[in-house]
């Protein structure tokens, strides 16, 4: 599969966890340098916030609030998009500290499914349940390698996780309307390097982001590898759809500090997704 990439801006450190709004506008993080930043539509680099911690992904939630994993700050905040202002949803699990969140997904009923690997890729991680509008968390699982990218499938049946270090996407039933999960189940795995960021497109294809294989990965809903798609970096990072149909596709990239695009052949499944929809398929 060929694909051209749009450069859609660059000069971004540590790009990750994007997340696009109605206005064409990309929210992501500079994981390095602790902000999170905003991309206009003319490629235009603007910083929205410092968070004081290691931020690693956004998410826009059905109601258009604007979610954040932050590793250092161990804290699913939330952000106010028109001040920066940070505000903590919350920051524990079972009496204890969460480890540093990476990723997140919000689920049905408003409630958040957050990979929780810590600052150590060789230390175990968890996954956290979160009820935006009580902040009761709850342990869903632990004991994983590196938790990362998470999704959930368009039916809301399975949450989609990658795990980093044993180079896999786990697939678990969520169970009792999500406030349990099934045992782990491999969907997919690749030979060598961490598959980070996930995205299902609307045929049910999940796209992996391969970090330090410099490839975007495509699996059929059936957990087989179609293709393999190199970014022009080594490092990428993570994916998300986008746009006024949804069919534009945003990559980022370490190596490059940049953002990309393409327009992918399908659109992006629009249910569970990080970015802005119209709310009408959310």
């Amino acid at each position: 599969m060929h694909v051209d990439w749009k450069l859609v801006a660059r000069g971004i450190i540590a790009p990750e966890g994007p997340a696009v709004d109605l206005n064409g506008r990309i929210t992501l993080v500079s994981r390095w340098t602790g902000k999170v930043v905003r991309v206009n539509s003319a490629g235009g680099v603007t910083d929205l916030v410092h968070t004081g911690g290691k931020p690693q992904s956004v998410t826009w939630t059905p109601a258009k609030r604007l979610l954040l994993a932050d590793a250092k700050n161990h804290a699913l905040q939330e952000i106010n998009p028109d001040t920066g202002s940070l505000s903590t949803i919350a920051d524990s699990v079972n009496g204890r500290q969460f480890l540093g969140p990476n990723d997140l997904v919000v689920g049905d009923n408003d409630v958040v499914y957050l990979t929780d690997p810590g600052l150590e890729m060789e230390a175990p991680g968890q996954i956290v349940r979160i009820e935006l509008a009580s902040g009761r968390t709850s342990l869903l699982a632990e004991g994983l390698r590196f938790p990362n990218g998470i999704t959930i499938t368009a039916d809301g049946r399975w949450l989609m996780v990658a795990e980093s270090i044993t180079h896999r996407v786990l697939q678990f039933e969520l169970l009792e309307h999500g406030s349990r999960l099934g045992p782990g189940e491999i969907f997919c795995e690749f030979a060598d390097h961490h598959p980070d960021g996930i995205a299902f497109d609307a045929e049910g294809n999940l796209l992996v982001a391969l970090c330090g294989g410099g490839t975007l990965e495509v699996v059929s809903p059936q957990g087989k590898i179609t293709a393999s798609i190199p970014t022009g970096g080594k490092n990428t990072t993570n994916c998300v759809f986008g746009g006024p149909d949804f069919q534009t596709l945003f990559v980022t990239d370490d190596d490059q500090q940049a953002v990309l695009s393409t327009r992918w052949g399908v659109s992006g499944q629009t249910r569970y997704s990080r970015s802005q929809t119209n709310g009408a398929t959310r």
